[in-house]
């Protein structure tokens, strides 16, 4: 069995939605993907794959794209552990908070199936994704 996805499951319309109810400029703008729901139904299957494959391996601070996780709890665990410090003298905290602009749109397909791979997702699986990821038609 192949690991392709037909291109016709593939394909997207972009549709501009508004981030706001005052449009000045194009960054004003979301772009949304539709995609045929026959593939909406086929990569929620590989996502219950993936999260049986992968809970384990998932860092428990890691709060982007997580079920029932939410900025609202990165957050209260980094506020947890600054105010921690409030009870012993001389310590001090440093902190680093990193928002990747654009980052699912700047992701090489070839590299994250090499991550996978290396998380132990088995290989027609990644195949798959990787097959998903390019070579997609947009209008």
């Amino acid at each position: 069995m192949e690991a392709v996805v037909p291109r016709i499951f593939k394909s997207s319309v972009i549709v501009p939605v508004p981030k706001k109810t005052s449009i000045s400029t194009l960054n004003d703008y979301r772009p949304v993907a539709l995609t045929p729901v026959a593939m909406k139904c086929l990569e929620k299957l590989v996502l219950v794959h993936l999260n049986n494959i992968v809970p384990d391996t998932i860092d428990p601070l890691q709060f982007a794209y997580r079920p029932n996780r939410s900025v609202d709890d990165a957050v209260s665990v980094a506020l947890h552990h600054v105010l921690q410090h409030l009870d012993y003298s001389g310590t001090y905290v440093r902190t680093l908070f990193l928002d990747y602009s654009s980052a699912f749109n700047t992701i090489r397909p070839v590299r994250l199936i090499e991550k996978l791979a290396e998380l132990g997702i088995p290989t027609p699986t990644c195949n798959w994704i990787l097959d998903f990821l390019i070579e997609r038609p947009q209008v």
